[in-house]
Order: C-alpha cells, then structure tokens, then sequence
C-alpha cells in the first residue's frame, strides 16, 4: 500500500521525477524504483518516511489471527 500511494502521489502532483526527488528527498533513480514497483529497493521505514514527505500519511494496522 505504500508503495501505491507513492506511485499514486508522483502520478497526481505534477512534477518531473527530477522535481519529485527534491520533495522526497531522494535521487531521481530511486524515484524511478518506486514509479516501477521494485519495492525489495526499500525498507519498510524508507517508504513510511517518504510517503510522510509527500504530505501523505501512513497507518498501520494490526490484526488478530484467530487460531483454530
């Protein structure tokens, strides 16, 4: 989900990946990665920070397995 909402972020803001970079502070290359999914390219706590740096934000939840 993270990844979609930062693929879903860099589709609506309006910016050139160089631009986006800036935001997220990250290189254009890693703005690359995300645009095409290779998400094994980021930790979990990368994504969280910058989903935040795009103005978005991230919850998490959990869920209880029920054991047979």
């Amino acid at each position: 989900m993270l990844l979609t909402g930062l693929n879903d972020w860099l589709r609506g803001c309006g910016m050139i990946q160089s631009a986006a970079a800036v935001v997220l502070g990250i290189t254009q290359a890693r703005v690359s990665e995300i645009k095409h999914g290779k998400i094994n390219q980021f930790s979990l706590d990368k994504l969280v920070r910058l989903a935040s740096r795009a103005g978005l934000h991230p919850q998490m939840k959990l869920k209880e397995v029920e054991v047979a």
